[in-house]
């Protein structure tokens, strides 16, 4: 049986998304220091959860080209963070220049993402 998807529906999915994928980005963002003391930090891994659903973002228009291109590049960073042995320790989280450049990515995300992008105008 098939189910077609309500557009309220449609929009409470594309608001969690965008909140997973948000929140996601802004533990990227954080410093090293942050990253290794936040008891909650591997939720920035939650990226996989909301990056993949990120055109129910875009369909609600809340993704500028400018901001795809960004994510898409985060993406591309973070896929070479999980490829690189040791990349997870601490030490590596301080250290790793590819971290450094994840993070610089992801404030550059961050300041184009609201927090509630549907209030945005209203």
């Amino acid at each position: 049986m098939d189910t077609v998807e309500t557009a309220e529906e449609a929009d409470r999915q594309a608001r969690v998304f965008w909140s997973i994928l948000r929140d996601s980005v802004a533990r990227v963002a954080m410093n090293a220091q942050d990253q290794i003391r936040d008891p909650d930090v591997h939720e920035c891994f939650m990226w996989e959860a909301g990056y993949p659903v990120l055109w129910r973002s875009e369909e609600a228009g809340w993704v500028s080209p400018e901001l795809r291109s960004r994510l898409d590049a985060l993406d591309h960073l973070l896929d070479q963070l999980s490829d690189a042995p040791g990349a997870w320790t601490d030490e590596a989280i301080m250290l790793l220049p590819l971290w450094e450049e994840a993070r610089r990515a992801a404030l550059e995300c961050l300041v184009l993402m609201p927090t509630a992008p549907w209030e945005v105008g209203t």
